[in-house]
C-alpha cells in the first residue's frame, strides 16, 4: 500500500452504532452477522438498515449490542454447543457483542432487570469496546447512540475524550441507574458530564438526559414530536421526563437538534415478504393478493373466513401509557357489531410482564363470534397481518415516529391514528377527485381526541373508504404504495444520517468516492 493510500486509510472516520436491539444485519459486517437479530421494535429495523447502507457505501461501520444468547439461539435454531462454537470460532469483525450472564437468557434487552443490564452494557463499552475501536482507527470515531440504554456513562466518557456523539431518540423513556452499579468505571472523572439524579433512594445517573446533554447533535425520528417537547405539550401527564425536556430545549435553542424520519427496511416490502401466502408489488393485482393473504390470516387466527371483510389491524404492543389499547378495548365489540362487514385483529404483547391487556383482549376476541382476534406477537403472523389488512390503525397518546403506518401503506392498507407526533408527520388525510378534490391525495385518516369517540370517528371514516368500489380502492391503494416508497425510501434516511456524520467530522467524507462506488 502506498503512503498516500495509507494516509487516506488512517484519515477515514469509523461509525459505531450502539443500540440495545437490531434487526437482521448485512453479510458485509462479517460472518457473525447472519446469527444476530434481537429486534423488539422500529429501532431494530433502523439499525439494520443503517448498517447495511453504510457498509454498502464503504463506510467503516461497527455495531455494539447485547449478546442475548438465548434469543439468538432460538431465532437460529441452535443448541448450546452450536452457539458456543460460533461465538468462539467466528471473527466478529464489525459486530461487538457484550457478554454477561445478567442478560444472556433474556428475550430482549429490556426484560429482566434493565438497570443491571444497562450498567453492564455501558461499563463494557466504556472500558473495552470503544477504546479498542478508537485505537484501531487512530482516534477517528463517531459514536451514534440510540435511546437511554446506549446513553449514560457511554456518552459522558465520549464527551470527556472529545469523541463526537450523535444521539437518536426513538422514545423518550429514561432510566436512573444507581452509581454503585458502575463498579469498575471511574465515574468521578466524568462526574461533570453526568446528569445526576435520585433513583431507588440512591445517587443515580439519568441515562437519557445524560446522553442528550453530552451529544454534539441530538436526532429525533420525527419533527412534530420534537416540537411537542419544546412547546411543553403533555405537561399534565408523566410522559416526558422533566430532565429530558430540559436538555432537549437546551439543544434545540443552540441549533443542535436534527430530524430524520425512520424508513422501513427493504425486506419489509410485500414483494419480499417471506411470511406472505402470496407476495405482491405495485404492478400486481393488489386487491386479489391481499384477499388471498386475508383468507390465510383468518384461518390462522380463528377469524370467520370472509374474503370481503374489512380487516382493521392493530400491530402494536398493548401499552395503555402510550398506544391507547384501553380505547380499543372499550369500543371493539360494539364497533364490529355496528359495522357488520368489519373484523379487528390485534397482534402484540403486553408491556414487560404485565399480562392484563393480553387477557382483556383475549376475552373480547372469545366473545366476538369470530369477528375479533387477539394473538401474541410473532413475526410471521404479524407480517401476514399487514398483507391481510385493509387499514392499519392505532390510538397513540404520543408517538416519536411510529412505523406501523408506513408498513401498512407499503402493504396497500390505509393508516388510521391520532393526530400526534410521527403520525402527524406521516399520515395525510385522504382526498379524492371523485369527491371534488383537485387531485387524489392522502394515505389515511387522523383523529384529534384521545378518547373512544376519537378512535370511533377515525375508524368509521376508514370503513367508508373501504366500502367504495374495487376500482376506486385499487387505484388509491397503488398510489399510496408508490408514494410511500418514494417518501420513505431507506436511501433517503441513510443519506440524512451520513450528512449528520459528516457534519460531526468537520465536513470530511466518511468514505472516498472510489470506495463508495466500489461498494454499491
Amino acid at each position: 500500500m502506498s503512503s498516500e493510500l495509507q494516509d487516506h486509510h488512517h484519515k477515514k472516520t469509523a461509525v459505531l452504532l450502539i443500540a440495545p436491539e437490531t434487526g437482521r444485519l448485512p453479510n458485509g459486517m462479517g460472518p457473525l452477522a447472519r446469527f444476530i437479530s434481537g429486534k423488539s421494535g422500529g429501532m431494530g429495523d433502523v439499525i439494520s438498515t443503517l448498517c447495511e447502507g453504510l457498509t454498502r457505501r464503504g463506510v467503516e461501520c461497527h455495531l455494539a449490542t447485547l449478546n442475548l444468547t438465548r434469543r439468538f439461539q432460538q431465532e437460529n435454531n441452535l443448541n448450546d454447543d452450536q452457539w458456543d462454537r460460533i461465538i468462539h470460532t467466528i471473527d466478529p469483525e464489525h459486530i461487538h457483542l457484550v457478554n454477561s450472564s445478567i442478560f444472556d437468557k433474556l428475550s430482549d434487552a429490556y426484560a429482566g432487570n434493565s438497570l443491571l443490564s444497562a450498567a453492564e452494557f455501558q461499563k463494557t463499552l466504556v472500558n473495552q469496546i470503544i477504546p479498542n475501536i478508537r485505537a484501531r482507527n487512530r482516534g477517528r470515531l463517531i459514536i451514534h447512540s440510540h435511546d437511554w440504554m446506549a446513553g449514560g456513562v457511554i456518552t459522558a466518557d465520549a464527551k470527556l475524550r472529545r469523541c463526537p456523539v450523535l444521539h437518536t431518540l426513538h422514545n423518550i423513556h429514561t432510566a436512573h441507574i444507581p452509581l454503585d452499579l458502575f463498579i469498575g468505571v471511574d465515574t468521578g472523572k466524568v462526574s461533570d458530564y453526568l446528569y445526576h439524579s435520585e433513583g431507588h433512594g440512591k445517587s443515580s445517573i439519568d441515562c437519557q438526559a445524560t446522553a442528550i446533554k453530552n451529544a454534539d447533535l441530538v436526532n429525533f425520528v420525527g419533527a412534530r414530536f420534537l416540537k411537542e417537547i419544546v412547546d411543553d405539550q403533555f405537561a399534565d401527564r408523566p410522559i416526558i421526563p422533566q430532565s429530558v425536556r430540559r436538555e432537549v430545549k437546551v439543544k434545540y435553542d443552540c441549533g443542535a437538534t436534527r430530524t430524520i424520519i425512520n424508513a422501513p427496511a427493504l425486506n419489509m416490502y410485500p414483494e419480499h415478504g417471506e411470511h406472505l401466502i402470496r407476495k405482491y408489488g405495485i404492478e400486481d393485482d393488489v386487491i386479489a393478493a391481499k384477499r388471498e393473504n386475508l383468507v390465510e390470516f383468518q384461518k390462522r387466527t380463528g377469524l370467520n373466513v370472509n374474503p370481503e371483510a374489512i380487516l382493521f389491524y392493530w400491530p402494536s404492543r398493548l401499552d395503555p401509557s402510550q398506544k391507547g389499547i384501553e380505547l380499543l378495548e372499550a369500543i371493539a365489540q360494539h364497533f364490529v357489531t355496528t359495522h357488520g362487514d368489519v373484523q379487528i385483529a390485534i397482534i402484540g404483547n403486553g408491556v414487560g410482564n404485565d399480562r392484563t391487556h393480553e387477557e382483556i383482549c383475549g376475552r373480547i376476541a372469545c366473545s366476538s363470534g369470530g369477528r375479533i382476534t387477539y394473538q401474541r406477537f410473532s413475526e410471521p403472523l404479524s407480517m401476514l397481518g399487514f398483507a391481510a389488512a385493509k387499514d392499519v390503525f392505532g390510538a397513540s397518546l404520543y408517538e416519536p415516529c411510529g412505523q406501523i403506518d408506513q408498513i401498512g401503506n407499503l402493504f396497500g392498507a390505509t393508516a388510521t391514528n391520532r393526530d400526534t407526533g410521527g403520525y402527524h408527520d406521516k399520515i395525510h388525510e385522504m382526498a379524492l377527485m371523485s369527491d371534488g378534490a383537485s387531485e387524489d391525495s392522502g394515505n389515511g385518516f387522523l383523529f384529534k381526541d384521545y378518547d373512544t369517540g376519537g378512535l370511533w370517528y377515525g375508524l368509521s371514516r376508514a370503513v367508508q373508504f373501504h366500502r367504495r368500489s374495487p376500482e376506486i380502492r385499487e387505484r388509491q391503494i397503488k398510489r399510496i404504495m408508490k408514494e410511500t416508497r418514494q417518501r420513505h425510501d431507506p436511501e433517503r434516511m441513510i443519506d440524512g444520517y451520513i450528512r449528520v456524520y459528516e457534519e460531526l467530522s468537520s465536513g470530511m467524507p466518511l468514505a472516498s468516492v472510489g470506495e463508495t462506488l466500489g461498494a454499491s
